[in-house]
């Protein structure tokens, strides 16, 4: 049927209308559609108006980027205060804004957080690039503020928040408020921040008249109040139950990696391809008594945290940080401590740095003791944080089911044995049938594009493989018709293989146009994904230049070596000089059609 014939059919506007809306929408995100149905519902549901009033303030814009979903979350619960004192405000993803826009917006608050080595993630790599270039434009019409998430214990902490405060204010911008930089506890900075924000734009911002149109699911504090049904978060995690718990390497592979399934209601949690699963976990009884011991306390002594009292050995396994040690705690641990060398690595961030990254909390009390008490022991240590695991399944094929690949990080050091909080808990400790808390943790970053017809090129290592499972799953169950490229790297082809038989049978069904290894250590030579890239490289050029998308997922180190050697084939298969090279890689993701999902 003709369009002009459906339209005649099915709809109140005319076919020159209707061309319009199309041309409009052509180019929109999904996050943006979606925001213009509700606002067209919105205003369609007011019936006759009168003419429209010249407009008294521009709309607050609230700009995250997101990596593990922190910063998302911060930006619209800030956006729901915002919209509950009735300001006319927008929370949009840095991904889905188009950096010149920023040269029309008047009051902007960005909420980011720092990935890898002090770089921005995914979502804001093009708003970044763009600010931070020399050419940038200014933005003396710009009433902004910056809040950073990070992790104080890697040497850029919240660089990108530090990028975009200073690189605003070169371009002529004025703040609002000084930046805030937010540790791995960050909710308390984050709501101060918030409320301070929101009081100064109340303060300096005129005030929209009218109603407000908000984004679509973006709630006030008091419609959240009012809805009985809490969504499932980060703060309400959902019980999924342990289904199978199957070991996936050989017996004799340096690498104990499982296959994880876990029971689900599909009405309660609802993931896409690319996502990842937050998981809270318990640490392990038997290394909270070791603590206990090493430090001469007793596990029944009662002590606070926040508004609760609990005993010390609860508090140990389901509540304080044991197997990740942070600096700040080492360098605590060293005032306490008679130990010179201790009190001496202190005193240097890297030492420091290098120090805590090999150890766990058992290996600090137990080789340089000190005295300690209960409330003292829990002041110096972190909260418990939740573990990221990229989802190994599509809900198209399992609805009710999440698939996890876990490596356990089980090793000898410093005289003792030691186990990895996540990884021991889900591989050991967690039985079948068993309930574990676990959320959603979206990744918008790491999509399929919608075009199921684009070829993908999927480059990962390990465990780096999981949510290329998860891809090949919803493609089948799409009917999508794009080639698809595997490249694969572990340590042996015959223990490490990571789903091999899935491979196969995406092979054989025609799924699987091509497929590239490397395993490091079945020859003479050390064999790398990146090294393989490199010999395939025009091969890589071709699938590029037929619009392909390159995803990235694995270990920060491969990633980094992944992007080497793809400026190496922009250098040597297409004759470009170094920094054009650099360049046609760095366009590739402001476009976003190079994903990357690393983790350290």
């Amino acid at each position: 049927m003709a369009l002009s014939q459906l339209n005649a059919l099915t709809s109140p506007v005319d076919d020159h209308q209707l061309r319009a809306l199309q041309v409009a929408l052509k180019d929109m995100s999904p996050t943006q559609i979606a925001w213009v149905s509700g606002y067209l519902a919105g205003i369609g549901g007011r019936g006759p108006t009168a003419p429209a009033e010249p407009k008294a303030v521009e709309t607050i814009t609230i700009l995250y980027g997101s990596q593990t979903g922190n910063a998302k979350a911060v930006a619209e619960q800030l956006g729901s205060q915002a919209l509950g004192q009735g300001m006319d405000v927008r929370v949009i993803s840095m991904g889905d804004f188009s950096p010149r826009k920023l040269t029309k917006e008047r009051w902007v608050l960005l909420v980011v957080s720092t990935h890898g080595e002090g770089e921005p993630p995914e979502s804001a790599f093009a708003l970044h690039a763009f600010v931070q270039d020399q050419g940038a434009v200014r933005l003396e019409q710009l009433r902004y503020a910056v809040l950073g998430l990070g992790d104080s214990s890697y040497e850029h902490f919240c660089r990108t928040a530090v990028d975009f405060d200073r690189r605003l204010a070169e371009l002529g911008a004025q703040r609002i408020l000084p930046l805030q930089c937010c540790d791995l506890d960050y909710r308390p900075d984050t709501e101060r921040w918030s409320t301070d924000a929101l009081n100064r734009l109340n303060a300096i911002a005129p005030r929209r008249a009218g109603n407000v149109v908000a984004m679509p699911g973006l709630r006030s504090h008091q419609e959240q109040s009012q809805n009985q049904a809490r969504p499932y978060d980060k703060d309400n995690p959902y019980p999924a139950t342990l289904l199978e718990n199957r070991r996936i390497t050989t017996p004799d592979a340096v690498a104990d990696v499982r296959h994880l399934a876990l029971a689900i209601d599909p009405g309660a949690l609802h993931y896409r391809p690319g996502d990842a699963l937050g998981v809270w976990v318990k640490n392990d009884p038997a290394l909270a008594d070791a603590i206990l011991a090493g430090v001469g306390l007793e596990g029944e002594t009662r002590i606070r945290l926040g508004d609760e009292e609990i005993d010390l050995r609860r508090a140990l396994i389901e509540r304080l940080e044991l197997t990740q040690l942070h600096p700040t705690t080492v360098r605590a641990w060293s005032e306490r401590s008679c130990t010179p060398e201790l009190k001496a690595l202190a005193t240097d961030a890297a030492t420091l740095r290098a120090y805590s990254g090999e150890r766990q909390l058992i290996d600090l009390v137990s080789d340089h003791p000190a005295p300690i008490d209960a409330p003292a022991l829990v002041a110096l240590l972190r909260p418990l944080q939740p573990r990221l695991y990229s989802i190994a399944s599509s809900q198209a094929e399992y609805e009710d089911e999440v698939h996890l690949t876990v490596s356990v990080v089980r090793y000898q050091a410093h005289g003792r044995d030691h186990l990895g909080a996540a990884s021991g808990f889900l591989s050991e400790r967690l039985g079948r049938n068993e309930a574990v808390r676990v959320y959603l943790a979206e990744n918008d970053a790491f999509r399929l594009p919608d075009d199921g017809n684009t070829p993908l090129i999927m480059i990962g290592s390990g465990t780096g493989v999981a949510p290329y499972r998860a891809f090949l799953q919803q493609r089948a169950a799409n009917g999508d018709g794009g080639r698809n490229w595997l490249i694969f790297g572990n340590r042996h082809f015959h223990r490490d293989f990571l789903y091999q038989l899935d491979w196969q049978a995406h092979r054989k069904a025609g799924r699987l146009d091509r497929v590239s290894l490397a395993f490091s250590r079945d020859g003479a030579q050390k064999l790398y994904v990146q090294q393989r890239l490199r010999e395939e490289g025009m091969e890589i050029l071709r699938w590029i230049d037929a619009g392909a998308h390159l995803y990235v997922c694995g270990a920060t180190v491969m990633g980094q070596a992944v992007d080497r050697a793809l400026v190496d084939i922009f250098t040597t298969e297409a004759g470009l000089d170094p920094d054009a090279a650099q360049a046609c890689v760095d366009t590739l993701r402001r476009e976003a059609r190079y994903h990357r999902d690393l983790y350290a």
